[in-house]
């Protein structure tokens, strides 16, 4: 019976697993760090699969992943996390991890990733066998040519990539190790001498018969050619996605083409269903975040209508409750126009474009956050020029550029700081500038701030939408936008607006 090797760092969890796995029938070690787990490899147990978490302390199951990569071991991993990211993605990618698992673990979907694991080592195992024994008989046939033969097959079985190289007459007369294996050949002789066209399904053997007639019209031996997505066959009549570089040489007098093929199948699957895992947890984000700024403002709203609706209550109350509803009601209209712009595209924006003067369109804006008290005890400095600042854009979409602007200035003064204004023009450009007194941003927040749904507020406390948005729409109209700030040093967001031809 396969024995199989559990690592975490947490007991509950190698006591769960090693519970499941043991009904089976599976023989279970356990470890509780990497190091533990290496001493016990390199003590001499031999192991069929490891199930290792991602995260502990010290060494990371991405740790272990790449000492088994490393000392090219054949022993199947499955990695399984309760935070999955892009990060351990791409390493459990590139060490080979077997299988990426997210946390908790499904009993059914974690028996079925060990039996994978099982056959593909056992398999793995039975094929080994098989090329040490294609590698025996290659030598003998080149026995004229050892030395060189070594060498070469140095090279080429050091790769899992499959090397095939054909002649002018369309025949396979070389394959390395790793080909017999890929394409399922029991022996190198099912394999050598046969024509090219056998690695061809018949629903695809025209296209890339035709694509291999190209590559063999092209005299000039220094090209090389790519090919993507290619479907190849396999002995067993099984298909498979591969990834194609092609030289040609001539040897002798007559021309040679290597193609070095890559079998791309898994590691497309893995790439979908990590990025399946990550736009789950991306959208749990998303919506634990609008859901909490939607409840916030609901709450509020009840709240101060039920204590209106009482038989006591005074008129002091209810004109509470009045202020009360229109802001949080203009908060969820932001929101709303906040996701509704991010359906629209950056340089195809279909809202009605017209000349309007700049100083206007900040009156308009001004006049609604006081109007809803929004900006209530912020004090606000403009210092408004009586020249004539034409721009050209949407107005509404103008409005909603400057209220994200103006409602994170005010978050970052805590509303009550001091958010100054300035319009001018410059070089035939006109510029929009709004400074906050407030905590400022770092390099870090600087760096991420135009993410969708980054936010440095506490959840329920903003979306991260803002200055996605904003980033949206000053690309929408090639306004040019540039950021001032430092921690405890405030806020710059100026803005360039392109020249506007009268």
């Amino acid at each position: 019976m396969a024995k199989i090797l559990i690592i975490d760092d947490e007991e509950d969890i190698r006591i769960a697993l090693k519970r499941v796995l043991s009904r089976e029938g599976y023989q279970i070690d356990l470890a509780e760090s990497v190091p533990d787990a290496i001493e016990k490899i390199n003590s001499g147990i031999s192991y069929s699969v490891v199930i290792s978490d991602v995260v502990m302390s010290g060494m990371s199951g991405i740790d272990f992943i790449r000492y088994v990569s490393e000392n090219n071991l054949n022993l199947p991993v499955i990695l399984i996390t309760g935070n999955p990211n892009l990060s351990s993605a791409e390493s459990a990618i590139r060490y080979k991890a077997f299988e990426y698992i997210s946390k908790p673990v499904d009993r059914s979907q974690l028996l079925s990733v060990v039996s994978r694991a099982l056959e593909t080592k056992f398999q793995k195992d039975s094929e080994l066998e098989k090329m040490l024994l294609s590698e025996k008989m290659e030598k003998a046939l080149r026995s004229q040519n050892l030395d060189l033969n070594r060498q070469n097959a140095a090279i080429l079985n050091a790769t899992s990539d499959a090397v095939i190289t054909i002649d002018s007459k369309l025949t396979i007369v070389s394959a390395n190790q790793a080909s017999f294996s890929m394409f399922l050949y029991k022996s190198p002789i099912d394999l050598i001498g046969q024509p090219v066209d056998i690695l061809f399904s018949e629903n695809k053997m025209q296209k890339y018969m035709n694509q291999v007639g190209v590559v063999m019209s092209n005299k000039n031996s220094n090209n090389a050619y790519q090919l993507s997505d290619v479907t190849l066959l396999r002995s067993n009549n099984t298909t498979f996605l591969a990834d194609i570089a092609i030289c040609s040489y001539v040897l002798d007098g007559d021309t040679y083409f290597t193609g070095v093929i890559r079998d791309v199948t898994g590691k497309k699957q893995m790439v979908e269903q990590l990025i399946d895992s990550e736009r789950r947890a991306f959208l749990s984000v998303v919506a634990a975040s609008i859901g909490h700024e939607i409840n916030n403002s609901l709450t509020a709203i009840s709240g101060f209508v039920e204590m209106a609706t009482k038989e006591n209550s005074d008129v002091n109350i209810k004109d509470r409750a009045l202020k009360v509803t229109l802001n949080q009601t203009e908060k969820l209209k932001a929101l709303t126009s906040n996701l509704l712009q991010l359906g629209k595209s950056t340089k195809t924006n279909s809202e009605k474009v017209s000349i309007l003067n700049l100083n206007d369109e900040i009156h308009s804006t001004l006049n609604v956050f006081k109007a809803t008290a929004k900006l209530k005890y912020c004090h606000i400095k403009w210092d408004e020029t009586e020249e004539d600042l034409k721009i050209k854009m949407n107005s509404d979409q103008f409005a909603l550029l400057v209220s994200n602007i103006l409602l994170n200035a005010a978050d970052a003064t805590n509303n009550i700081g001091t958010i100054e204004i300035k319009t001018y023009k410059k070089n035939d450009r006109v510029y929009l500038e709004i400074t906050d007194d407030g905590e400022g941003m770092t390099q870090l927040t600087l760096d991420k701030i135009f993410e969708p749904y980054f936010s440095t507020k506490e959840l329920g406390k903003g979306t991260g939408l803002g200055m996605f948005v904003v980033k949206q729409i000053t690309e929408s109209f090639d306004i040019d936008l540039k950021i001032i700030s430092s921690p405890k040093a405030g806020a710059t967001f100026q803005f360039v607006f392109p020249k506007v031809k009268e």
